[in-house]
């Protein structure tokens, strides 16, 4: 994240509260990138794999959380744009997965090939993640009021809680 964009952040910050689905997706958002940026620019093939092991169940909670706490309500209430954004995210998320899971399942961490599907990873993430700070989150402001968003939070929270759950205990 450039500078700028930190500081963007910083001033929209006062405009949305702790459980507004805004901030709980940016929050992710910040997490999941700090990761991957730090996975692929490691050099040492151990702290790769730990990033990995934090990378994998993050991006997992996030993804799964909103795709049913906000992709879902749009593609219920959103107009053909909204609609195609949300259908979008879905298969970015499908492909980050496909990358994680190949990452998981290769014990190459110190490979230059490795790194390289580190580096696409973290590519399409920061794309993705720009492309809905860009449009996902204006998009919500629009058409969710304070409370609609309030809710979205909630249930995008319990939504995680739930799962986190199912993978601690698979």
């Amino acid at each position: 994240m450039t500078l700028v964009d930190e500081i963007k952040l910083l001033l929209e910050a006062p405009t949305m509260n702790a459980l507004d689905i805004r901030t709980l997706v940016r929050s992710d958002h910040d997490e999941i990138l700090i990761l991957a940026r730090d996975m692929y620019e490691s050099e040492s093939g151990d702290e790769r794999r730990a990033l990995l092991r934090q990378l994998r169940p993050a991006m997992a909670l996030h993804a799964r959380a909103q795709e049913r706490d906000v992709y879902d309500p749009l593609l219920a209430r959103g107009d053909d744009g909204l609609r195609s954004l949300a259908y979008e995210g879905y298969v970015k998320h499908g492909v980050v997965d496909d990358l994680l899971e190949k990452l998981v399942k290769s014990r190459k961490t110190e490979t230059d090939e490795w790194k390289a599907h580190a580096k696409v990873l973290f590519d399409i993430l920061e794309r993705h993640i720009e492309e809905e700070r860009t449009h996902l989150l204006p998009a919500i402001e629009e058409i969710f009021d304070d409370d609609e968003r309030n809710a979205m939070g909630r249930r995008f929270n319990a939504t995680k809680a739930r799962l986190s759950m199912k993978l601690k205990a698979a």
